[in-house]
């Protein structure tokens, strides 16, 4: 049987004022503890440098935890702008002791409507992400955020027909050169209630072409609210739907800052 880890690498905190107030990071160990989660990444926004001292009360929560559940302190990544850098660099890795990041494309860059052109900028993200030494993980692929095309009076986007299966091939292929992981996100993609069914099983096909590629995939809640962290049992059922090996399934190198029989004060 392909026993898969049970593990959840995109967790928000209420420190950066992306997620809410109950996601306090002992609260969050609590519920994956009951959730069945054995091992878990805290990866909150570094979207721009003066943001980054923000982190360092994670990671204080994180060296005092007592829990069996592995700990790991990650980051999430996003463009400054098309085409643009993220705002990470090895020295700001070393400075802060982020073990692992994940990252990728957070909005169409766009003013005005054209499908190609979002679905080609959101690729070639994709492809640099993927070729970022520095970064582990792919964050939702194909994400969209619905107030932006409100806003923007666009029709939204609720199909995945819009990306050629060449895309999706080039994506796996790069994230199986490059060793970097696929995201399957449990809120951002699955559990989205702007998606509908049909998105949502045209969105596993697509991650099943990538699987196809030979490329691994890190699993993620993307929770920002505490009930939410509960999403993260979408992204096994589609691991396993997708019956990808145990072995493709990305864990971080090295040891977690908390947990796994390790006693903190």
């Amino acid at each position: 049987m392909n026993k898969l880890p049970r593990c959840d690498f995109h967790i928000h905190t209420k420190y950066l004022k992306c997620a809410n107030a109950t996601m306090e990071v002992f609260d969050i160990v609590k519920v994956c503890e009951s959730l069945g989660v054995t091992t878990l990444g805290i990866t909150d926004h570094l979207n721009t440098l003066d943001k980054l001292d923000l982190h360092w009360k994670i990671k204080e929560d994180i060296e005092r935890l007592n829990t069996s559940v592995c700990v790991f302190f990650g980051v999430e990544l996003n463009f400054m702008g098309v085409d643009g850098k993220f705002a990470f660099s090895e020295e700001v890795k070393e400075k802060l002791g982020f073990q692992f990041a994940i990252g990728g494309i957070h909005g169409t860059y766009l003013d005005k409507y054209d499908l190609k052109k979002i679905v080609d900028i959101q690729h070639r993200h994709h492809l640099m992400t993927c070729r970022d030494p520095l970064v582990d993980v792919l964050v939702h692929p194909y994400w969209f955020g619905k107030g932006e095309f409100d806003g923007k009076g666009w029709p939204w986007f609720d199909s995945m027909r819009a990306v050629p299966e060449a895309y999706a091939r080039e994506l796996g292929q790069t994230a199986r050169e490059t060793g970097t992981a696929i995201e399957i996100n449990g809120c951002a993609n699955l559990e989205n209630p702007a998606y509908n069914e049909r998105f949502v099983e045209e969105y596993i096909a697509f991650m099943s072409i990538i699987a196809e590629e030979g490329a691994c995939f890190s699993l993620g809640s993307d929770a920002h609210d505490i009930n939410s962290l509960k999403a993260i049992k979408s992204s096994w059922k589609v691991a396993d739907r997708l019956k990808i090996p145990a072995d493709r399934i990305w864990m971080p190198k090295g040891s977690p800052m908390a947990g796994g029989g390790k006693q903190h004060s």
